[in-house]
This record gives structure tokens, C-alpha cells and sequence, in this order.
């Protein structure tokens, strides 16, 4: 997991690299950083805009399916294989898909757990320093935590973040690697992670504070986008407004958890991303009516469940006397009388 994480970091750092070099350096923002998550999470959600819609679209289906699949799950509650088939039977004849939202949820997990690396990491993954500059001075602030009594781990991973608090408290015990490398040195000394007296790049802890507003931000923001979103997606009520409640605390649970876990940063940028979701999921409900759309797959369902039921004039082989029938059917019917004639030419040639 590790791996990939850093492996989701290099492409994720680059984007950050760029909305904190246009914070910083061409719009001059105090807030250079806040402003870097607020922008980042703005692009990464427009990129995955058209998956969104997806999304939005297969949450309609299925509240469209999910009276249909009940119904099969109660009616089979005893017969495992024949509520298999049915819903099998619902997914090829009716385009009946439970996966196909889901695209979206995996690639934000991805983007959060690439960003908290990029977070952990800023160094190597946002502002791209030498892998020798930054191993120089982890050494170094290593040596300088020891002589104070504190004991770093070399692969902690917090490691850059503790360069960048001894950097900026501690200059001077740096002046070999700094005449070396100039440039890089200043760019970690004018590195502004942080709001006020609040880095960024440090964890929130469970006491009165200011800080403590950071994730409780994310939770809240959480709390909201989730509403908003089960209530424009058309699934307020039965089965799936259960379900969708049920995730909905989860989720929430889950996050606030993650917002203890992982530096502020991380806290920010899920109050952003919730925030957008929730204007997004406003849009998307005015573009795309859950309720309408729900109304045309029942409506296709229903036209196909007619067809599939009509009946017409079908010809087949007597297999008594060989002659050919001619005779009125629906298409489930002619399925059937196709299916036992295969299987019948198979025991011919198979033997049973």
C-alpha cells in the first residue's frame, strides 16, 4: 500500500507543485498553501467530472432496480441459485448493473491517499527537491533531535516534515548543506504550510484549540455533502435511502477518523472536496432529474417486459413427426423450446 501511495504521490505532487507555485509565485497569496489544496481539489474534481455524471446516472438506475431486486431476493429468499439467475436474467435482458458507480469512490481513495503522501512528503513530491539535498538534511535533523533528546527514525515518515520545523527554527545548523544547495535551502525556508501559528503538516490532537476547527470542518462538510447528495440523487426513500444512510455514517465515521489520522492538510482538502461535492451534486440533479430518469428505466423495463411477453408466430421442427409448426408464442417461450432443442442435439452428439 505504501508503494502505491508514493507511486500516486509523483503525479498528484506535480499538480500541487503548480497551484502552490501559482499561490506563491504569481498571485503572491498569504494563505499560498490553503490556497494550493482549495485549487488542487478543483481541478482533480473537474477531471473527474464525467465519471461523476456516471455516477449520478447509475445511482438513479438503481433506485430505478432496487424494487426489482428485492422482489427477487424475497420471493427466492430460500433458492440461492434461482435468485442468482433471476438477477443475472435482470442484468443482461435489462442492463441491471450494482458496480457501476462505484468507479468514481475507488478514484477518490486513490487521490486522498496520493495527497496525504504528497502532504507527508512535500519535499520530495510538491516542491521535487535531490533525493541527496533531502537525505543531507535528514540526517542532519536527525543528529540535531538526538542532541535534544528526541529520537527520529530515519524512514519515519514524518521525516520531512520535522526538516521542515528544524529548517526553519534552526538555520544555522545547516550552513554546509545550505552553501551546497542554495536555492533548494531557501525554497524549504520560505515554504508556507501553514495558517498562522497552525502548520499544516502536523496532526490535530484531541484538545481545545484552534486547530481542532480544521477537522471538525471535515466532519461536518462530510456530514452535509452526503445529505445533499442522497437527497439529489433520488433515493430519499425505501431499501435504498436505508442503505444510503447507513454509508452515509459509515463514511462519515471513517473520515473522522482519517482526520486524526493524518496531518491537517489532509483535513482541508475533504472539507474542499465536500464542499464541491456539494455544489456538484446541486448541478448534477439540474442536469440530469433523478426522478425523470428513474421514471424512463422503469418505463424501458416495462416496454421490454411487454415484447418479451407478446406473442408471435414461431416455426419449429416436430420433432415427433418432423414436420415443420407454425405456432403463437411469447419470446420467453420460444427461449425455452430453443434451449431444450440444444440441449437435445447435445445428448445426440455428446450422449447424456
Amino acid at each position: 500500500m505504501n508503494f502505491l501511495n508514493q507511486l500516486l504521490a509523483i503525479p498528484l505532487g506535480y499538480i500541487m507543485k503548480f497551484c502552490y507555485w501559482l499561490a506563491e509565485d504569481i498571485l503572491h497569496f498569504p494563505l499560498a498553501y490553503l490556497f494550493a489544496l482549495l485549487l488542487f481539489t478543483l481541478i482533480t474534481k473537474i477531471l473527474m467530472f464525467p465519471l461523476s455524471i456516471n455516477q449520478h446516472k447509475s445511482t438513479a438506475q438503481m433506485a430505478a432496480f432496487n424494487p426489482l431486486v428485492q422482489d427477487i431476493q424475497t420471493r427466492y429468499r430460500n433458492d440461492r441459485d434461482k435468485q442468482n439467475e433471476e438477477l443475472t436474467k435482470l442484468t443482461t435482458e435489462y442492463g441491471y448493473n450494482p458496480t457501476a458507480g462505484c468507479l468514481p469512490m475507488v478514484i477518490n481513495l486513490l487521490i486522498m491517499f496520493g495527497l496525504v503522501e504528497v502532504i507527508y512528503r512535500p519535499l520530495t513530491y510538491m516542491l521535487t527537491l535531490p533525493k541527496d539535498f533531502i537525505a543531507s538534511l535528514a540526517e542532519r535533523t536527525i543528529s540535531l533531535a538526538e542532541t535534544a533528546g528526541t529520537t527520529i527514525a530515519s524512514n519515519n515518515r514524518m521525516i520531512e516534515t520535522y526538516i521542515i520545523q528544524y529548517v526553519k527554527s534552526n538555520a544555522g545548523a545547516f550552513s554546509d548543506i545550505a552553501t551546497a544547495y542554495a536555492n533548494e535551502f531557501k525554497t524549504i525556508q520560505d515554504l508556507k504550510m501553514n495558517i498562522g501559528s497552525i502548520n499544516l503538516y502536523e496532526k490535530p490532537e484531541l484538545k481545545f484549540g484552534i486547530a481542532l476547527l480544521i477537522p471538525l470542518f471535515s466532519i461536518a462538510t462530510q456530514l452535509i455533502a452526503t445529505t445533499v447528495s442522497m437527497k439529489s440523487s433520488g433515493t430519499q426513500s425505501g431499501e435504498a435511502a436505508r442503505q444510503t444512510r447507513t454509508m452515509l455514517w459509515t463514511t462519515s465515521l471513517m473520515f473522522a477518523g482519517f482526520s486524526f489520522m493524518y496531518p491537517l492538510g489532509f483535513s482541508l482538502y475533504w472539507g474542499f472536496q465536500n464542499l464541491l461535492s456539494m455544489l456538484q451534486s446541486l448541478l448534477l440533479k439540474k442536469m440530469y432529474d433523478p426522478e425523470k430518469m428513474k421514471q424512463d428505466i422503469l418505463d424501458q423495463i416495462k416496454q421490454k417486459k411487454k415484447q418479451k411477453n407478446a406473442k408471435r408466430t414461431v416455426a419449429y421442427t416436430d420433432k415427433t413427426t418432423g414436420k415443420t409448426v407454425e405456432k403463437e408464442m411469447t419470446a420467453n417461450e420460444a427461449d425455452r423450446i430453443r434451449l431444450q432443442r440444444a440441449r437435445e442435439i447435445d445428448a445426440e452428439r455428446y450422449g447424456e
